[in-house]
């Protein structure tokens, strides 16, 4: 299966690691400039379209519109457009390609490259076996799950931005140990097995425990760990988190009003 991107930014390079060691996929891109990797490069967007079967809209927002009246121009017969382009509707692409096209539309994170992503699936035509195969391909990816497009502006929230929001996290903690005056790899190899660990901890019991118990078996009366929690009660932190989910939503819907 050939597959073509348009752009070759770090979501293009991030599926390309993903799936460049599957025999089943052939590669190529059109962009700007050429770039340092390994993959063949077409000077014109009307060679990779007629090269690929799978054509990945790997620009960003600002961009689609242009690229998408090149692509109204090219013969898009048996050709199947992927867009993770956030807050663009399937509507907003058969506006320039018509809905004869299949159109799938993922909002994916850049864990793709490790095959670790969640990303979510929706496409116009839900009856085509090429669309079918995306979101298999996707499940080569990571996690995914067909989502109707109503619910993307909070999925692109949670999981496209999600990742930077906990690594946000994650540096306050560094912030803070910076005290133990030690070298910042080691810091971070510390920090790299707190996620680890408490990954592994979500993961082997929240079949059985909800994170609330999770959270309690931690927890000791009187304690270190009740004490933080409490201060994180009476902050209101968890609200003020929410807020950060909400401000990535509200964007994402304001790139949906832009063009929808």
């Amino acid at each position: 299966m050939k597959q073509g991107f348009i752009g070759f930014g770090n979501l293009a390079k991030a599926v390309y690691q993903g799936l460049k060691d599957d025999r089943n996929f052939e590669f190529a891109y059109f962009a700007r400039s050429k770039k340092d990797v390994d993959l063949h490069f077409f000077e014109q967007l009307e060679s990779l379209v007629y090269y690929a079967e799978i054509i990945w809209l790997a620009v960003k927002p600002q961009d689609l519109s242009g690229i998408l009246e090149q692509l109204r121009n090219c013969d898009l017969s048996g050709k199947t457009i992927v867009s993770p382009v956030a807050g663009k509707s399937i509507a907003y692409i058969e506006n320039y390609l018509g809905n004869d096209t299949t159109i799938v539309r993922i909002m994916p994170n850049l864990a793709m490259a490790y095959n670790a992503s969640v990303t979510a699936f929706h496409t116009n035509h839900p009856e085509s076996l090429m669309a079918d195969s995306i979101f298999n391909l996707l499940g080569k990816l990571g996690k995914a799950v067909k989502l109707e497009e109503e619910g993307f502006d909070l999925f692109t929230s949670v999981f496209g931005s999600g990742p930077a929001f906990i690594l946000a996290f994650i540096k306050i903690f560094k912030d803070k140990i910076q005290e133990f005056d030690l070298p910042g790899s080691v810091l971070d190899e510390l920090l790299l097995e707190l996620t680890r660990g408490t990954t592994l901890y979500f993961m082997q019991n929240q079949k059985n425990c909800s994170i609330e118990e999770l959270i309690k078996n931690i927890t000791s009366k009187g304690g270190t760990t009740q004490a933080g929690l409490e201060y994180f009660k009476s902050q209101n932190i968890s609200k003020h988190f929410e807020g950060v989910l909400d401000a990535a939503r509200k964007r994402s819907e304001e790139l949906s009003k832009n063009g929808n």
